[in-house]
């Protein structure tokens, strides 16, 4: 059985997140990273954001090698961009196939909590078998790694 875990981090707690899943699943990770970088600028870059999410647009990412025809578990990992996956991710979450593949979402967040974020990457990942969510306030600390074990043996439990 393949696994994966594809991810987006703008601050690194995404990615923190996906390694502990990594050392848990033995999968395979890879980052997405934007083609053209946001501002360092916070402001600047809630900004880029907010208009790129009003107008639709898709945000290009630096292309990773992966065959999706190859994966049967995908961990998808995202902060919690105004309720929506972080748009880099979205981009290349639709312009991959995910028909038949089992899709479990976990995400990043600063006090907003999941919001639509799980119907986002169902709305993405089109022919998906979605799972349960793995939310995580912050950075996931050594007194939380208990329950993060027991979401990815709940929700994926084939991989083991």
């Amino acid at each position: 059985m393949k696994v994966l875990i594809v991810y987006y981090s703008q601050s690194g707690t995404t990615k923190h997140l996906a390694e502990l899943i990594k050392v848990i699943t033995g999968a395979d990770l890879i980052e997405i990273h934007e083609l053209h970088p946001y501002s360092s600028d916070y402001d600047k870059m809630l900004k880029e954001v907010r208009e790129e999410m009003d107008a639709g647009m898709d945000r290009e990412y630096i292309p990773v090698d992966v065959n999706m025809d190859e994966v049967d578990v995908c961990f998808v990992g995202t902060p919690n961009w105004g309720g929506m996956v972080a748009c880099p991710l979205a981009t290349f979450l639709k312009d991959h196939d995910f028909t038949n593949k089992k899709v479990v979402p976990f995400l990043t967040h600063g006090g907003a909590g999941e919001q639509d974020i799980e119907e986002h990457i169902a709305q993405l990942c089109k022919g998906a078998v979605v799972t349960p969510s793995y939310i995580s306030f912050g950075k996931v600390e050594h007194d939380e790694l208990d329950e993060l074990q027991e979401w990815v043996h709940t929700v994926a439990p084939e991989i083991f």
